[in-house]
């Protein structure tokens, strides 16, 4: 059994956030929800500064941080050690899980359901009936996706490629070989989380 993860290389990121748009394109989430951010993080001072830009989603966890307060088991680690949220059990209103996750990477519909309500078309229709108000929901790292063959929405999107998805148990895969040679770790190391996100830290002089 596959246990899919990502590895970020933050030094071909340039923050373009083709990622970001990818993924809002490929969800219909609603206004102000995002699946995946971009961070921008600046160190030194003038002239001599640097900057990194981090895109941050659902790490994953193998440990599900986020499932151990939900009180109707909504949450739970689907194949390939993906963490999946049941949309038909996800309806205990107090949000638990939201405040759980250490990464901040989990939303709930709420406010505005569309960009322009007064313009509603049939694909709005449909992107508001997928996300209905109180759902929590997250990356699933294009779930649907990687079931096809098809790599998440926001790695094919990626033009500088700073993305590498694939098996972290596939020992002689890119993505195993980086973690495994110590050329990645994941955000938050301290937190004890296993994440199935990593990140190659490596900073970019901005000026």
């Amino acid at each position: 059994m596959a246990r899919y993860g990502l590895a970020v290389d933050l030094a071909r990121c340039t923050g373009c956030y083709a990622c970001v748009v990818a993924c809002k394109s490929e969800n219909s989430t609603r206004p102000g929800i995002s699946w995946i951010r971009v961070r921008e993080e600046e160190e030194g001072e003038y002239p001599k500064t640097t900057i990194t830009y981090v895109p941050k989603l659902c790490m994953q966890c193998g440990e599900m941080p986020c499932a151990r307060p939900c009180p109707t088991g909504a949450i739970s680690m689907g194949p390939g050690g993906i963490v999946l949220i049941d949309r038909e059990s996800c309806s205990c209103g107090a949000h638990p899980c939201v405040d759980a996750c250490p990464f901040g990477v989990l939303f709930v519909n709420q406010g505005k359901r569309s960009y322009f309500p007064e313009h509603t078309a049939p694909v709005d229709e449909a992107a508001q009936e997928a996300h209905p108000d109180g759902l929590v929901e997250k990356c699933d790292f294009c779930y649907r996706r990687i079931s096809g063959g098809d790599p998440p929405v926001c790695v094919q999107a990626c033009p500088t490629r700073a993305m590498v998805f694939g098996d972290l148990d596939q020992q002689d895969g890119g993505l195993a070989k980086l973690v495994a040679g110590g050329n990645a770790e994941p955000l938050r190391e301290t937190v004890g989380v296993n994440p199935s996100v990593f990140y190659v830290k490596e900073r970019r002089r901005a000026g």
